[in-house]
């Protein structure tokens, strides 16, 4: 059984019995709302908070919109900008992370050529230990072949393999119901693999849930839980089981 640390969050470390195998590369998918963002953000916030510090690459939104985002949907994380001076919480938003997005010599394609590079040097030079991607989807956009979106994506995870870090990687799925999910080839190189629904027709109340479909190096609960966005993090409301 792989060594672990706690997401921070605390249902999901109940979940996955203990925390996150370290240096695992984890999948969130989730639909438009579900809170993948807020999600990933909290995992660094809490780290940070312990002295582990973290950085959050978005190809998105600009950096203020997140720690704005953050701040609205956590009003209790109140020392947000004091870690981000403090240099253990950094946020590379879309102003900083565009340039990575290039195209070609023939202008035809895009490329990520710089990325993985740059993710390398900002991690080492920050001493991350945790780092989140928010959204590989556009990585996906704009490479159209299925191949070369595999090769730069596998080498992503072996960079952060080397370099001892955990990460949570975002990324859109299709659907954000459970019954019409397909899952993607993609899901499959990520150590983990957690999934973030909501269900609710036209004119109800959506429901939020969430399952760790897979998790390397770690036993986890199979059930499908519930959870909110509270002002305190993602809350889930977890059912007894006995562990395996």
């Amino acid at each position: 059984m792989k060594e672990k640390i706690e997401s921070g969050i605390e249902g999901i470390d109940k979940m996955l019995y203990g925390g996150i195998p370290v240096r695992s590369q984890i999948m969130l998918a989730g639909g438009p709302g579900t809170g993948k963002t807020l999600f990933a953000f909290e995992f660094l916030y809490k780290g940070a908070k312990i002295g582990e510090p973290g950085v959050f690459f978005s190809f998105e939104e600009e950096s203020s919109s997140i720690i704005n985002n953050a701040k609205k949907a956590f009003p209790s994380f109140t020392d947000i900008d004091k870690l981000i001076d403090e240099k253990k919480l950094v946020v590379q938003g879309l102003g900083e992370t565009k340039p990575y997005i290039q195209k070609d010599t023939e202008g035809s394609q895009y490329t990520f050529g710089r990325m993985i590079t740059e993710i390398e040097s900002i991690a080492e030079s920050t001493q991350a230990t945790r780092l989140v991607l928010d959204s590989v989807s556009l990585m996906r956009l704009f490479i159209r072949e299925p191949f070369e979106y595999r090769s730069v994506s596998m080498d992503l995870v072996a960079v952060l393999r080397r370099l001892g870090i955990t990460s949570i990687i975002t990324t859109e799925i299709e659907t954000p119901e459970k019954s019409r999910l397909l899952f993607q080839p993609e899901f499959f190189i990520y150590d983990g693999l957690i999934i973030m629904y909501t269900s609710g027709g036209p004119g109800e109340l959506s429901t939020l849930t969430l399952e760790v479909v897979k998790m390397r190096g770690s036993n986890h609960s199979r059930a499908t839980v519930p959870y909110e966005i509270s002002p305190n993090g993602i809350e889930l409301t977890l059912i007894h089981e006995n562990r395996p």
